[in-house]
């Protein structure tokens, strides 16, 4: 049966998690959103199949997949026939939730195959039930379940059987070009082209394998590679810094600290 439920005054509660609307549609209809929504939007599929457009890359969304749909980001999502799609739903926002996003990288671009479908309905139902009761600390009980909805979305995005990589591993051509050239000045475009994905995606997909930004694990690389010829050689900071792919002294300087908790000169001991 179709339902939806809008807490009052969520603009109000300073909350890292708020959930500002749950529902299901039974029949989802097709939804266009050219300008997107100033919440994030997270949906997981109990019957039927839809598909999802976002990001320039348009995917379906069977039986026991999810995806969070970015803020602000165009997206379109729809029935794939005539068979309904059962849609369940949740909208929210929160402060600090778009750090929380980006760390996770839920960017609406790719699908993700849940662990458990029955337990990321549970914790809907759960919610769904709380922010009935329409009490007025509704929206602080009701927060923790959206955390642990999107947890799930996260944990499941992040095992060895997650999303549609058809069993390939994409990213090894790519961390193997890193190993061998990242002294080389290095782009995005690239390392999406060996990839064999789009940029966006790519950025997704690396970020949930490495736990870092692609330039984050370059920079490891670089910083990694200085500090053995900080410790095995006689080159000065500013030759080592060349070698391994920054031309300006100050600048390397300025990355080894962030990445080794001192500057190159305290590192060798100078």
């Amino acid at each position: 049966m179709n339902f939806a439920e809008y807490p009052y005054n969520t603009e109000g509660v300073r909350l890292p998690y708020v959930v500002c609307g749950i529902g299901t549609m039974e029949r989802q209809n097709h939804v266009i959103r050219e300008q997107g929504m100033c919440v994030y939007q997270l949906m997981f599929t109990a019957s039927g199949c839809g598909t999802v457009r976002c990001r320039g890359n348009e995917y379906e969304l069977p039986v026991g997949t999810a995806v969070i749909l970015p803020r602000d980001v165009p997206h379109e999502y729809f029935p794939n026939d005539d068979a309904p799609w059962v849609n369940n739903w949740v909208i929210f926002g929160g402060d600090g939730i778009d750090s929380v996003m980006e760390y996770y990288a839920l960017d609406g671009s790719a699908p993700v195959k849940l662990n458990s479908l029955s337990v990321i309905d549970d914790m809907f139902r759960r919610c769904s039930a709380v922010l009935r009761t329409k009490d007025k600390l509704c929206i602080h009980r009701a927060s923790p379940l959206l955390c642990e909805m999107i947890n799930e979305v996260y944990f499941s995005a992040s095992g060895e059987n997650r999303e549609n990589e058809d069993s390939k591993d994409v990213l090894s051509p790519v961390i193997d070009y890193i190993d061998k050239n990242y002294s080389s000045n290095i782009t995005l475009e690239e390392l999406a082209r060996l990839a064999g994905v789009g940029r966006e995606y790519f950025c997704t997909i690396f970020r949930r394998k490495t736990g870092m930004r692609p330039f984050e694990y370059i920079a490891a690389i670089r910083i990694r590679e200085a500090k053995k010829l900080l410790t095995y050689t006689d080159l000065t900071a500013a030759e080592i810094g060349k070698t391994v792919g920054y031309e300006d002294k100050s600048y390397f300087g300025r990355v080894f600290k962030h990445y080794a908790g001192m500057p190159p000169t305290a590192f060798r001991g100078d």
